[in-house]
């Protein structure tokens, strides 16, 4: 028992020694950490970190060792790479190493390039800084020290992302705990690791105040896997699913709340869920391809372009669409003037309803038209990611307000249809068709060719429509009905039997 306090007492002295005496780089993960860290030195030893000198070094040059080897820091001495080797301008290559022994020890980006210095001057463990007080580096900012240049600006347009700021104000751990793992890099990690996770009481090293936003740690394992771009693994409950849709997903939608504002739009709009929007019962809600994509996000957001781009910025990229869609040109992403429409709707939607009494915005039809404007507005890309089902729900909502409901499709010549029921009594359907944007009138006149009503007077984009006339309060007889365009103008008749 003695020896073992003695042991104990002698340990707690070096280690506090070494607190406060430089550390140095030890090296050699496979001698010096695998003793105790032997899965993720396994882990390591077949990632690219672990061969990112040894793999390259036939055409690295001197500029590259700080970032393909651990430990550079020409301002002290310390056992880092940069002790070990030269500038050799104009030579093949342009260093000479000068102490291959040394060298070898760090060559290679290796554990303490990540976790720091772990060795005394002797080239033994410092236990007090590898057991002493310390914080996990979670930031970007230690990824992006080397991933970040003109060929690979990783670190660059991230902090150009959504993802680098930060979950909203509001979100807390006591409060908010089912959004923390979506909002903040530490409670992902822990969330895609470990099945216990539980995020009311997960703790963070330091204290939540050193939570990180979503960075580089997040999606990719810097240990390494064998995952393309060592993305971690997505956990049980999204088997078969890209990394992505364990936070860009909306599987706890399961309600329409009008009287609120919607939420996790993007992800709803692609999943073509029934749940996006107000989806009028009676109509029928058809999804466009991009529903189908499996790798739904980062087909798209997460591009290397030929302008050695990475895509971490996460926006669209255009060179993707032109890869499936032969007539996209590298112009903006108003393909085949979608997005001109979907904007065109959404104003039409807006005006009406900042038109309506206060009584009116008080309504259902006033609700249910406002939230499809809400999720038009909220999913961002104005009909790109899910054509079929924005369009239908702007124009079913403006048809609400105004009678003019819309149908599928999008027609190729104007069509008047003749009104059904026809004898009507009192209302009557009527079907109309305009294949391009234009300014939709349709008036009904009687026998004499009095005018009665104007059932329809507004912008309309291209599509089918249908609109109602209900002729309660007039005489039985005929009737005409007139639908004139920019350039189209045609008269049916109907009959009215009383």
């Amino acid at each position: 028992m003695k020896q073992k306090i003695l042991f104990a007492a002698i340990f707690l002295l070096l280690a506090a020694a070494s607190l406060s005496a430089q550390s140095y780089y030890i090296g050699n993960p496979s001698a010096n950490c695998a003793g105790c860290h032997s899965e993720a030195v396994g882990i390591w030893q077949a990632s690219k970190h672990a061969g990112s000198f040894t793999n390259h070094q036939s055409f690295l040059s001197f500029e590259c060792m700080k970032c393909h080897n651990t430990g550079w820091d020409t301002e002290t001495v310390n056992y880092g790479v940069d002790e070990y080797v030269t500038s050799n301008p104009g030579g093949t290559p342009d260093y000479t190493v000068t102490d291959q022994t040394n060298f070898d020890l760090v060559k290679n980006v290796q554990c303490e390039s990540c976790h720091g210095t772990q060795g005394t001057s002797n080239r033994q463990i410092d236990f007090g800084t590898h057991f002493g007080p310390r914080v996990t580096d979670f930031g970007a900012e230690k990824c992006g020290t080397c991933h970040n240049d003109k060929h690979h600006p990783y670190f660059d347009e991230w902090t150009e992302s959504t993802h680098s700021s930060g979950a909203p104000s509001f979100i807390n751990r006591a409060s908010y705990s089912s959004c923390m793992k979506c909002h903040f890099t530490q409670d992902f990690v822990a969330y895609v690791t470990d099945p216990a996770y539980d995020a009311t009481t997960f703790q963070v090293e330091g204290g939540d105040e050193n939570l990180k936003p979503i960075t580089c740690v997040a999606c990719h394992d810097p240990h390494g896997n064998s995952n393309d771009g060592n993305l971690r693994n997505v956990p049980d409950a999204f088997a078969d699913k890209p990394l992505c849709d364990v936070c860009h997903n909306a599987a706890h939608v399961t309600s329409v709340n009008l009287t609120r504002n919607p939420s996790h739009t993007k992800a709803l709009v692609i999943d073509g869920s029934p749940f996006f929007g107000f989806q009028y019962p009676g109509q029928t809600y058809e999804n466009s391809f991009h529903t189908n994509i499996s790798n739904r996000c980062e087909s798209c957001h997460v591009h290397k372009g030929a302008d050695d781009a990475t895509g971490h910025k996460f926006l669209p990229s255009e060179e993707k669409c032109q890869q499936c869609h032969a007539d996209f040109n590298l112009t903006g992403f108003d393909y085949r003037g979608v997005q001109t429409e979907i904007m065109g709707l959404i104003d039409q939607l807006q005006a009406k309803l900042d038109a309506a009494t206060s009584a009116d915005s008080l309504t259902d039809t006033f609700l249910q038209a406002r939230y499809n404007l809400r999720s038009a507005q909220a999913e961002g890309s104005y009909g790109i990611h899910n054509t079929k089902l924005v369009r239908k729900l702007l124009n079913d909502a403006i048809g609400s307000l105004t009678g003019v409901a819309s149908e599928n499709g999008v027609p190729a010549t104007y069509q008047l249809a003749q009104n059904y029921p026809n004898p009507f009594n009192p209302a009557t359907t009527i079907k109309f068709s305009v294949p391009e944007a234009s300014n939709v009138k349709i008036t009904v006149y009687d026998a004499l060719g009095k005018e009665i009503s104007v059932l329809v007077n507004e912008y309309l984009t291209p599509g089918n429509y249908n609109t109602s006339w209900n002729a309660a309060g007039n005489a039985s007889g005929i009737y005409l009905y007139k639908l004139e365009t920019t350039g189209f103008t045609k008269v049916m008749k109907m009959l009215l039997v009383k």
